[in-house]
């Protein structure tokens, strides 16, 4: 087992990365909560092979464990689901010594992470990363969030875990399509930051997709150190380094609100986002016409789409949906863009039409 330090202003807190932590989970919790304190564990119904090892270890180092149950999906993340698991922790009795375990992705780590955020004014939480996506990127760093109807993640808040439990060995569970959709964020962290995990893609993404678990190990160590490092660094995205990671997401969520979160999971957009901001850059002169070639083949490699041709939606529409994008500064977009494989920029004021041509480009009408 790895451990990675990070840094944060409401408590340093580690990430635990290896194989069978999942029934050390007891002994490691112990370190961050006191014996016989009230924990809920909070999950989704397809996780259920992972609850009984968790709550066994929980309960073996005295904890008084009760577990809640998030609908599975996306639909998960709204005020509703925050209310009812807030008043479950109020009839169990949670106090602000007591906390909460998030076993999944990102979505049970956002509404978990929000819920343990504004219940009692705030208690702590563990996640349990059981996709890749999590283990690489949502369960770190402490964003926090619930959707609105005009788009994703619009109320929530900073608040981060107490510990980060990530065991790759639940990665063997995952579909096909979604380790790859997860792979997306991945090379996400190739791109902005690290050539050398670029290239160790480019040679053992088809080892990663055949569950490869000492490659899939290697993948999510090096992606948690490089957001552990951002997000120490620039917790609250105000000093502008942690908005590199937001690569491929400003046109990804566009896609996703255009499309209602249906058809795409998150990480296939963001591979789509990832293709129009490196065209963009491209046709920016900020980057070499060969790097956009170069992530589309390793995206196709990777069973990622980079077109949305096959959804028949209008540029128009995705771009409204963009200007609602939480990460626009005074009514301008901002657009995370490569110069080359593992530095980028950060650029605004970017005529709408260039936007809108490599939305045409990307399959849009």
């Amino acid at each position: 087992m790895k451990m990675i330090p990070v840094k944060s202003s409401k408590g340093n807190y580690k990430i635990c990365v290896g194989q069978a932590l999942l029934p050390k989970t007891g002994a490691l919790v112990s370190g961050v909560f006191s014996p016989g304190v009230r924990l809920m564990i909070v999950s989704q119904k397809n996780l259920a092979p992972y609850l009984k090892t968790i709550a066994a270890s929980l309960s073996k180092k005295g904890f008084e464990v009760h577990s809640h149950t998030l609908p599975d999906g996306e639909i998960a993340k709204s005020g509703a689901e925050l209310f009812r698991l807030s008043r479950a922790l109020l009839a169990k009795g949670f106090e602000r010594r007591d906390g909460i375990v998030a076993v999944g992705g990102g979505v049970v780590s956002d509404l978990a992470g929000f819920a343990a955020s504004v219940y009692l004014r705030g208690i702590r939480y563990v996640n349990v990363a059981t996709t890749l996506l999590a283990q690489v990127d949502s369960s770190i760093g402490g964003k926090t969030a619930i959707d609105l109807q005009e788009g994703k993640n619009l109320v929530g808040s900073f608040w981060p875990p107490a510990l980060v439990i990530s065991d790759v060995q639940t990665l063997r569970s995952l579909p096909l399509r979604e380790l790859s959709a997860s792979l997306g964020e991945v090379i996400k962290y190739g791109v902005i930051r690290d050539p050398a995990l670029f290239r160790f893609l480019e040679q053992s993404g088809k080892k990663i997709l055949r569950k490869d678990l000492a490659a899939i190990e290697k993948v999510v160590l090096a992606c948690a150190r490089i957001k552990a490092g951002v997000v120490s660094r620039d917790e609250f995205e105000t000093k502008g380094e942690r908005a590199i990671l937001n690569y491929g997401h400003t046109f990804a969520h566009g896609i996703e609100g255009s499309l209602e979160y249906q058809g795409l999971v998150h990480g296939e957009a963001v591979a789509i986002g990832m293709m129009m901001a490196a065209q963009l850059a491209a046709d920016l002169d900020l980057c070499d016409e060969a790097l956009p070639w170069r992530q589309m083949k390793l995206l196709v490699a990777t069973k990622l789409p980079v077109s949305i041709k096959r959804f028949n939606l209008k540029a128009d529409a995705i771009l409204k949906t963009m200007m609602k994008d939480k990460k626009k500064s005074q009514g301008t977009l901002r657009f995370v863009l490569p110069r080359r494989i593992g530095q980028v920029t950060i650029e605004k004021n970017i005529p709408l039409e260039k936007v809108r041509r490599i939305l045409r480009l990307a399959g849009a009408k």
